[in-house]
């Protein structure tokens, strides 16, 4: 009864963990194309676009790198 009573009291905690989620266009130079990517995280992710055409999600801090082009709501990579 007091286990039952314990896992009732840290299932709150273990829901609040929250979880990121955005969808973004991926696509690579050689296979993939348009293909729309269902990305997770317990991190923020935004959609990217690179210079080269690669597009997908990645974290934020990499959207600093040169080249990145990056945008922060569902399918907002599609067109660039």
């Amino acid at each position: 009864m007091k286990a039952d009573l314990l896992l009732l009291l840290l299932l709150p905690l273990c829901i609040a963990e929250q979880e990121f989620y955005i969808e973004c266009y991926g696509e690579d130079l050689l296979m993939v194309r348009d293909l729309l990517l269902q990305c997770s995280s317990k991190v923020p992710q935004a959609c990217y676009t690179t210079a080269s055409g690669k597009k997908g999600c990645a974290r934020l801090d990499l959207c600093s790198r040169p080249g990145w082009s990056c945008c922060h709501t569902d399918r907002c990579n599609a067109a660039t």
